[in-house]
């Protein structure tokens, strides 16, 4: 490559550079708190899942409490989320800004958008129906840099 397009290139990398660490949010601190933190659970490989009431605000948690129907325990079809293995889980609230994944046994889906589960947590748990995905994304570290 010739000189003059390697120091072209390389000026327009450290400009380019400059530029996007003013665009966006600003960087995160080590005084900033982390939006999740993870707490083991013992005796398992699993997490608790702890947010700020920043993230809980910005990420518009709700919930919906596991019903029942023919034997079988209901809860919204958002409720569900696929670990990288396949296997389907939900997010149960056991503590305020706490959350712990749970696995269920998806029994049946229905045309109303609840699922069916023949294993789960059981009625009257609360369990996440919306952004439990970006839960599982916490978990597992997605989208850290």
């Amino acid at each position: 490559m010739p000189r003059h397009r390697t120091l072209t290139t390389a000026l327009l990398v450290l400009l380019g550079g400059g530029l996007l660490t003013g665009c966006g949010p600003r960087g995160v601190t080590a005084q900033d708190p982390q939006p999740a933190s993870l707490q083991p659970v013992p005796g398992s490989s699993l997490h608790r899942v702890v947010l700020t009431p920043e993230a809980v605000a910005r990420l518009a948690i709700a919930t919906a409490p596991v019903g029942s129907a023919a034997g079988l325990l209901r809860i919204p079809e958002t409720a569900i989320v696929y670990d990288p293995d396949g296997h389907p889980w939900v997010y149960t609230v056991p503590a305020p800004r706490t959350y712990l994944r749970l696995a269920v046994v998806v029994a049946a889906t229905t045309q109303d958008g609840s699922v069916l589960l023949s294993s789960g947590p059981p009625p009257g748990t609360q369990v996440v129906d919306v952004a439990a995905p970006e839960l599982l994304g916490a978990e597992y570290g997605v989208g850290e840099e």
